[in-house]
């Protein structure tokens, strides 16, 4: 029997598509942790940043009657690599999602089973399409003008560049190339050259993993979980997987593996053509079944709210993981809420942040609470949908 006054947890974060180190997130943390204690009585205290022997920054978590190691999985070197920061750089990964993705049915196919992603889906398209077209409808009237050809050129050129630091300073005010960047990221991930430095980056962190796990074999009150939030939900996929693999391959337990993902936007790479070896790793965790939370919610616009992404790939048809709505309508004042449901970017991370009011949805519970990750989620219908939201 296991005894919650025995916990011992890891846990793997994984951040999304976010050039900020870990000490973005771990701000994040210390400040939404003692937020939350106040409406949830846990009493959770948070160590400063430290360093283990092999350079992972990690904090430890403290209940009365759990003991959380929190391990920031920091990717932001390899996003880096990545990041478009100039209007050029947007610009290509703008093309390079129109290229990958709706010409290759991506975008019909992915965006069609989420309402909430297809007009996300479109929403970097008709910014960047509206505001070039109204560009060029000025700088072909300034040409229709009967002006000195020299003048005209030079103004021209003038409010071209003009509007495109303009189309880019909005563009990453009201995150449309932030949506874009993600799309184009996701679209390079399943590409023939993948994403530099990720294959090593995996390796690395499932050898961690499975040698904590290995260690902590013999204890019956220890879990690890591997959390993950947008973008990193993709990661945590190939990452589990390979630990799974580990674990398969010394004919160790694997009850101890679990999963908590947040905000997923998983079909952004299952539904590509060329992602098999995505699917495949997909279809491994399902087979093993190992204890996998999912959070969503229609308000978060880079996510694909109670998409069931195993079937829809055509892996299963029983729902696995087990899907959840976050109702952040339910932990949230009526007007904080209605603040916060149309601030797409801010949304997207609510998931990390304190709530106003106790409810199911509690993210320092299920990192940092007592008993283990699968009994605190024991009052939502896993096929519940967002009616009325």
């Amino acid at each position: 029997m296991k005894v919650a006054s025995d916990i011992k947890r890891d846990v793997f974060y994984l951040a999304g598509y976010d050039p900020r180190s870990y000490r973005y997130y771990y701000a994040l943390l210390n400040k939404n942790l003692y937020l939350q204690n106040k409406i949830n009585a846990l009493n959770l205290t948070l160590s400063p940043i430290q360093t283990n022997p092999q350079n992972l920054k990690y904090c430890t978590i403290t209940h009365e009657n759990a003991l959380t190691q929190y391990y920031f999985c920091s990717w932001n070197t390899i996003i880096k690599q990545y990041w478009a920061n100039s209007i050029r750089a947007y610009l290509k990964d703008f093309c390079i999602f129109v290229k990958l993705a709706v010409s290759s049915g991506l975008f019909w196919n992915c965006f069609s089973k989420s309402r909430t992603q297809l007009i996300a889906g479109f929403y970097p398209i008709v910014f960047f399409t509206l505001s070039y077209a109204l560009c060029f409808f000025i700088l072909n009237f300034l040409i229709t003008l009967e002006w000195n050809p020299y003048l005209t050129l030079l103004l021209c050129v003038a409010i071209f560049v003009g509007m495109s630091w303009g189309i880019f300073t909005l563009g990453k005010k009201y995150a449309a190339f932030w949506l874009s960047n993600i799309y184009a990221f996701c679209a390079k991930y399943t590409s023939k050259n993948r994403i530099k430095g990720l294959e090593a980056w995996l390796e690395t962190y499932s050898q961690i993993i499975f040698e904590q796990i290995r260690q902590n074999t013999s204890n019956p009150c220890y879990e690890l979980i591997i959390c993950s939030h947008s973008v990193g939900t993709i990661l945590s996929v190939n990452l589990a997987a390979r630990v799974l693999q580990k674990l398969q391959n010394q004919n160790l337990p694997c009850n101890t593996l679990k999963m908590l993902t947040l905000g997923h936007c998983i079909p952004l790479v299952s539904f590509q053509k060329s992602a098999d070896f995505f699917r495949n790793d997909l279809a491994s965790l399902h087979k093993a079944q190992i204890i996998w939370i999912d959070f969503t919610s229609p308000i978060d616009g880079a996510c694909f709210p109670l998409v069931d992404f195993m079937s829809i790939a055509g892996l299963a048809q029983n729902p696995y993981p087990k899907y959840l709505s976050t109702r952040f309508h339910k932990l949230y004042t009526q007007k904080s809420y209605k603040k916060i449901r149309y601030d797409w970017y801010k949304a997207h991370f609510l998931y990390l942040y304190a709530n106003e009011i106790l409810g199911v949805y509690d993210f320092y519970n299920l990192i940092g609470g007592p008993k283990f990750l699968e009994e605190k989620i024991t009052t939502q219908n896993p096929t519940q949908n967002f009616g009325g939201l």
